[in-house]
């Protein structure tokens, strides 16, 4: 058994940065020429028969969404803000968090970026107003404020098997499951579009998302949704302490108390449209469909009864699709399931 180790700060946890031979502090965070994919191995069940062609090449996200977080009780503050452990993220990188309301339902879900200045916490269009209004309401009486967030750029590099070449060592990111994200100032990141020209195809970039089981804003998730249900216990922590939303979060955990599961699965023949009614119940439906040559691969929402993988499912044209297991990184967690 390790030894138990105990921190009186979050400064306490905070990352040895490396110096370069000029003495500079380089971030411990995974560099965009460290960037090899690995073979998808799925946390539960099984992988799908066919898999679609993996996407390969840099993409381009757009400007970074979100709000800085500033002052010396940012990182005490926002550690009760979301449900990850942010003094485990390296300076330099992110770590993924979920913004939960009291109910335990999401808020939206973002990259907290650490740098020993402040906390860049980033998040989707359709998320930023309501992520925005959430930290604004609960920020009282810390030492801490929110800025706008503005002359940043998000990059995704989608990892082949050879890295990249003529890429500036200092360049870091975050690895996540759809590749290493980027969070750089607008004109490195133009230089970096320009230095590496190759542009994943987006069918491709989604169709890899619905095969390993990456949950997306506006298809599995939605502000009625926990993170249990979603398939989003990587992001959770159970170790650093209190956070909105966190009862609720261990509750469903130690308890079982989530009927309904995000699932991979897969079925011979043309894939059903997203929508579509998946095994009985009001909540059971398709969220995400791709076709891979004769191979359908869905996600969806099954009663918890069926996550276990080979388990058949009925779909609303007759057909009985397979359970492959748990979204990306999920697992089975304490009474979560049967």
């Amino acid at each position: 058994m390790s030894p138990q180790v105990t921190f009186k700060s979050n400064e306490d946890k905070a990352p040895q940065a490396q110096l370069d031979s000029a003495g500079r502090s380089v971030p411990l965070a995974p560099r965009l020429c460290d960037a090899v994919r690995a073979p998808y191995t799925p946390s539960h069940g099984s992988a799908p028969d066919a898999m679609p062609q993996p996407p390969v090449g840099l993409e381009d996200l757009g400007p970074a969404l979100g709000v800085r977080v500033v002052g010396p009780d940012r990182e005490k503050w926002l550690q009760g803000m979301q449900s990850n452990d942010l003094a485990a993220a390296p300076y330099g990188g992110a770590i993924a968090g979920a913004f939960l309301n009291g109910k335990g339902r999401l808020v939206a879900i973002g990259l907290l970026w650490r740098t020993r200045d402040e906390v860049i916490v980033t998040t989707g269009p359709d998320r930023l107003d309501a992520l925005r209004a959430h930290l604004d309401k609960l920020l009282i009486m810390e030492d801490c404020e929110l800025q706008e967030l503005v002359g940043l750029r998000r990059l995704r590099y989608w990892p082949s098997e050879v890295p990249p070449r003529s890429v500036p060592e200092h360049i870091a990111g975050s690895a996540q499951p759809l590749g290493l994200e980027l969070l750089l100032p607008e004109a490195e990141a133009q230089s970096l579009l320009e230095a590496i020209q190759e542009r994943p195809r987006p069918d491709l970039a989604e169709a890899w998302r619905i095969a390993i089981g990456v949950p997306k804003w506006g298809a599995e998730l939605d502000e009625e949704a926990t993170p249990i249900e979603a398939g989003l216990d990587p992001l959770l922590s159970f170790s650093k302490g209190c956070y909105v939303g966190q009862e609720v979060v261990a509750m469903a955990t130690y308890r079982g108390r989530v009927a309904w599961n995000l699932v991979r699965l897969q079925i011979a023949g043309a894939a059903p449209a997203p929508g579509s009614r998946l095994g009985t119940g009001a909540k059971g439906r398709i969220t995400s469909a791709t076709q891979v040559g004769g191979t359908a691969l869905l996600l969806g929402y099954v009663h918890r009864e069926l996550i276990v993988p080979a388990s058949a499912v009925p779909l609303e044209d007759g057909r009985t699709a397979q359970v492959l297991g748990l979204p990306y990184g999920s697992q089975p967690g304490a009474g979560v399931c049967a």
